[in-house]
Parts: C-alpha cells; sequence; structure tokens
C-alpha cells in the first residue's frame, strides 16, 4: 500500500458524520486536501495554497505552532519547517487519524488532541500546551463554537501572531470588532478562499498582532 493509499484510508474515517452543531466533513477525503511530496488527494480545502498566502506576511521556520479547529490537523502536517506544531478539535475521528497521519509522514513533532470548546471549558485545554506558541490559527472557527470570545481571550494571552479566518464579513464582524476593541488592528492577508473547491470563496483571512 502506497502513502498516498494510507493517508486516504485515514480520510474517509473523517466523513458522513454530522456534528451536534452542524458541522459534517464533506466530499470523498473530507475537508483537507494532501498534496506532500508524490502524495495528491483532492478535499475541500487545500492546505498548501492557504499557508503560501500566510507566508507571504508569517515566517513559520522553528515556529511553535497551535491550531485550533484543526480538522485533520492537515495545515500543521504541510509545515515541515515549524519546531513544534499542536491541534485541538472535537471530532475524535479526524484527530485519531490526524495522529496516525503524523506518523505516516514522519512527524513527530506534531500532536493532536480532542477537546470541545463549548463543552470542555478552557483549564484542561491549558494543560495540553506545553511551549508558549508563536503563531495561533483560528480559522473558519467562530462559526462553529459559541465560546469563541472565551478561545480568542485565551489565545491573545499568549502574545503571538494570530492568524484569523472569518467565513464572511457579516459573520466575521463580531470576531474582528472584537479584536478592534481589544486594541488591535486586523490587517487582511488573503481576501478570498478560493482554495476551495465547493466554491466558497466568501471567506477572508487576518493577521492579529501588536
Amino acid at each position: 500500500m502506497t502513502l498516498e493509499d494510507k493517508i486516504k484510508k485515514e480520510l474517509v474515517k473523517t466523513v458522513g458524520i454530522k456534528r451536534y452543531n452542524g458541522w459534517d466533513n464533506r466530499t470523498t477525503y473530507g475537508y483537507h486536501s494532501y498534496k506532500i511530496g508524490e502524495v495528491n488527494i483532492p478535499g475541500q480545502r487545500q492546505p498548501k495554497i492557504r499557508l503560501d498566502g500566510f507566508k507571504k506576511y508569517i515566517d513559520f521556520t522553528d515556529k511553535v505552532v497551535i491550531d485550533f479547529g484543526c480538522n485533520v490537523g492537515a495545515m500543521l502536517h504541510h509545515l515541515p519547517e515549524i519546531k513544534l506544531g499542536v491541534g485541538f478539535d472535537y471530532d475524535e475521528n479526524c484527530i485519531n487519524s490526524a495522529n496516525k497521519i503524523a506518523k505516516l509522514i514522519n512527524k513527530d513533532n506534531l500532536s493532536y488532541h480532542t477537546h470541545d470548546f463549548d463543552k470542555d471549558g478552557y483549564d484542561n485545554l491549558l494543560n495540553k500546551i506545553t511551549e508558549k506558541p508563536n503563531i495561533i490559527l483560528l480559522l473558519s472557527l467562530g462559526s462553529w463554537v459559541s465560546t469563541w470570545r472565551e478561545l480568542y481571550s485565551l489565545a491573545l494571552g499568549y502574545d503571538a501572531q494570530i492568524i484569523l479566518e472569518i467565513n464572511n464579513e457579516d459573520e466575521g464582524k463580531s470576531q474582528l470588532d472584537f479584536f478592534t476593541n481589544k486594541g488591535y488592528k486586523p490587517k487582511m492577508i488573503v481576501n478570498n478562499s478560493s482554495d476551495d473547491l465547493t466554491g466558497n470563496n466568501r471567506r477572508r483571512t487576518y493577521l492579529i498582532e501588536k
């Protein structure tokens, strides 16, 4: 079995399950595409394209990166240059596959944990973050987590660079206002989500930093 086949086997475990908040992984192989070496697996979003946009403004080299709402973890899987990566998601199937894929691609500096931000609170979450992050990913998360204000406040407490993606301008206004009211000035770094193979290109990405 090829590496691509092994990754596909893990990805199909993450589809076809609708969660309590309405979220489900669409497309045959779920939310994230994979383009690593000779592996080329189509999903809804394309991490490599998204990260290429981020890297015009942010250097990930030797950084500690946290991905809140990581799904199957592919954003971190596509960042070989980082020092350490930690991902959190409420979907146990996604987290199990994320950890297995990390082993398949020999990334022992990545770890993924199941955590429901709305049900599990935040005290237990802090115990799983062992190193101060340099970069925090909050990608289209505010639309699915009702306690996003608490999560964003926690992220600000690390004094890290924050990458915030909003689903659309209307829905994301309150999230941008949250950071503005805290004294930050969100800087738009990607003005669409053209990487989405389902045609949803309304998302925008912002860099939040002092």
